[in-house]
């Protein structure tokens, strides 16, 4: 029986350590310790466009360096193109927390959570994607802050992004009706959430539709000189 109890404990401390592990490795290739952006340029002889390569998760020095050097690129005109996928507007409960179960199903991303919380980061009760994360603790990690884009600086910040309902429709419309079933009702946004789902379109939720957004803006914006602010 000891011995039983011994090759448990040392199993549950094996797959604790190898969780720990794997999500200290996937924030370490994100750079989420960075404590500089280092930011990409690219012209075609006509326009100008810098891009901030932006990891939604870091550290203060992180986006206080950020902060710094997107307003001076402001001052010499440059017009900011943030991203931001657009929560639903339906006032009808029932149809937001389908809304955001099929995003969930699609992409694998908590939006509903993310929106409580105020981001990936539970800086309150230091949780990361819901769960407890000594990595947090450990390295200071916060969420983007909010007040790095002035959003109601219309005229300087763009927000060039797709809503939340429109991706919907966009997968849909590219590979089919998304379906429901009951493990994805019965499951709560706070718990674990396995399902098999379909890559290319996950994909093209994250990335694909939305760089087609990004692209025509850039190109149609009469502006000659725009500053990117997008997930690295």
């Amino acid at each position: 029986m000891k011995l039983y109890l011994l090759r448990s404990f040392f199993v549950f401390l094996t797959i604790t350590l190898f969780l720990t592990s794997c999500t200290s490795i996937v924030l370490s290739l994100l750079r989420v310790k960075e404590t500089n952006i280092s930011l990409k340029y690219i012209s075609n002889g006509e326009k100008k466009l810098v891009f901030f390569p932006m990891h939604h998760i870091g550290k203060k020095e992180f986006y206080d360096d950020v902060k710094y050097k997107l307003d001076s690129f402001i001052k010499e005109g440059y017009v900011v193109y943030y991203e931001g996928v657009k929560p639903s507007m339906i006032k009808d409960s029932l149809q937001n927390d389908s809304i955001y179960r099929k995003a969930r199903r699609i992409s694998g991303v908590n939006f509903a959570s993310m929106k409580a919380n105020g981001g990936f980061i539970d800086t309150i009760n230091k949780t990361l994607f819901g769960k407890k994360s000594n990595y947090v603790v450990k390295h200071n990690l916060m969420n983007q802050p909010k007040s790095l884009i002035s959003i109601e600086d219309t005229l300087r910040y763009k927000r060039t992004d797709a809503g939340i309902i429109e991706l919907i429709s966009a997968c849909e419309n590219k590979f089919g009706p998304v379906t429901l079933n009951s493990y994805d009702f019965e499951t709560s946004f706070n718990d674990k959430y396995k399902v098999k789902r379909d890559k290319n379109m996950k994909k093209y939720f994250l990335e694909g539709y939305r760089n087609v957004i990004i692209s025509s803006s850039i190109i149609n914006d009469a502006n000659k000189k725009i500053l990117l602010i997008y997930g690295k």
